[in-house]
């Protein structure tokens, strides 16, 4: 897969004065969908952030190009050993998550 653009980005976690850090990687259109792999920079698990996480994604950088995160993407957070799919159900706040 080839990555059309890639960033990093702050995200609020349950300590206001300490954001989580992820890098996000968004690829070609695979399958209808343009996947976005998510990679945390610190110690909080992105998985615990997701409807944060989402909504900053959609409002910087998905906002631009018209594209909805919750039927038009696939959102994925990868750490050391595992990969887990998100799946939004309608929403941003109803998800769940599968390890791949």
């Amino acid at each position: 897969m080839e990555v059309l653009y890639n960033v990093k980005l702050l995200y609020p976690t349950d300590i206001p004065v300490s954001p989580g850090v992820i890098h996000v990687e968004i690829y070609k259109p695979q399958q209808g969908k343009l996947p976005i792999y998510i990679k945390s920079l610190d110690e909080n698990d992105p998985k615990r952030f997701i409807p944060n996480i989402a909504s900053i994604i959609q409002e910087e950088l998905l906002n631009r190009i018209n594209i909805d995160i919750v039927i038009q993407t696939q959102l994925y957070v990868v750490d050391e050993n595992s990969k887990y799919k998100i799946i939004f159900n309608n929403s941003l706040k109803d998800f769940t998550i599968e390890k791949e």
